[in-house]
């Protein structure tokens, strides 16, 4: 196995088990409102990626700006509707409901990028809508929530965002596509953030702190390890996210899962597994 593979690989599953912790943290800020914490992941990042490009790690030169812009938008509604679910519905169920991504990536990846939608991803994704809807656990379709739609809406968001980035390493650098998501997340975040109330405890501010540090951490490690590894086995890891976010949930939380809710889940990920890794699925099928 070669060394740099080895390590990249190391350094992706770092990546998710930063990305999960962070997601931990946001229901212990206790006091501060989804609007707060969505600003000080931004923030963090903003002030660590302006201190790369000052000290010439990366030069930041925006090439694609109408992508750029759309990334930026969506991706920020997308994080903030992913820290509202984690409060409202619980970090379990929560994230598992923002990573059905790749379904709405597979739907959108035609009407965006002129992609081919083939037969197979369609018949998977009908399985992860019978597992969405398992998850949601309504007693009948009218009794579905608002926040768990909104939550549904964080993933579909967040799909919008997988397309546009992927349209974007065509011409921008992960640094300059992770920078334009934190400067428009703060212009959509900017009002509720600064008419809300900031009398937190100092408990609360090392917690949001954590957020941001442990955010922008993880975003650039997957970065990093991108230039290591496939975007396949890469990917892959990245899914280990909403299997720690349920165990953690269970463990720090006390949150239950209903066996439907766990039915539904393992469909939904199997689904957004075979979405992504459709590819390397039938190759090794063969």
């Amino acid at each position: 196995m070669n060394k740099g593979y080895a390590k990249g690989m190391l350094v992706m599953a770092a990546s998710s088990v930063l990305f999960a912790a962070m997601s931990m943290l946001v229901p212990l800020a206790k006091g501060a409102s989804t609007s707060v914490v969505t600003a000080a992941r931004f923030i963090t990042g903003i002030l660590i990626i302006a201190g790369f490009a000052a000290s010439g790690i990366t030069r930041l030169t925006a090439k694609n700006r109408l992508w750029l812009i759309v990334r930026g938008v969506i991706g920020a509604a997308s994080v903030y509707l992913f820290f509202r679910a984690i409060v409202t519905l619980g970090l379990g169920k929560g994230t598992i409901l923002n990573h059905t991504y790749p379904i709405f990536a597979a739907l959108l990846a035609p009407l965006m990028l002129r992609e081919r939608l083939h037969l197979d991803v369609l018949a998977a994704i009908g399985v992860s809508f019978v597992g969405i809807y398992l998850v949601l656990n309504p007693g009948n379709i009218f009794s579905v929530g608002i926040e768990d739609l909104l939550g549904l809406l964080g993933g579909a968001l967040s799909g919008v965002a997988v397309v546009a980035i992927k349209k974007l390493r065509e011409t921008d650098s992960p640094y300059m596509i992770y920078l334009a998501q934190c400067v428009f997340g703060m212009l959509v975040v900017a009002y509720p953030t600064a008419t809300g109330s900031f009398a937190f405890t100092s408990i609360t501010w090392l917690t949001l702190l954590g957020i941001g540090l442990l955010a922008t951490a993880a975003q650039l490690l997957m970065t990093w390890a991108y230039k290591h590894v496939p975007a396949t086995e890469g990917s892959l890891l990245a899914f280990l996210v909403p299997v720690l976010n349920v165990i953690l949930g269970v463990i720090v939380f006390s949150e239950t899962m209903s066996p439907a809710t766990i039915a539904g889940s393992a469909l939904v990920f199997v689904s957004c597994v075979y979405v992504a890794f459709r590819e390397k699925i039938i190759r090794l099928a063969r």
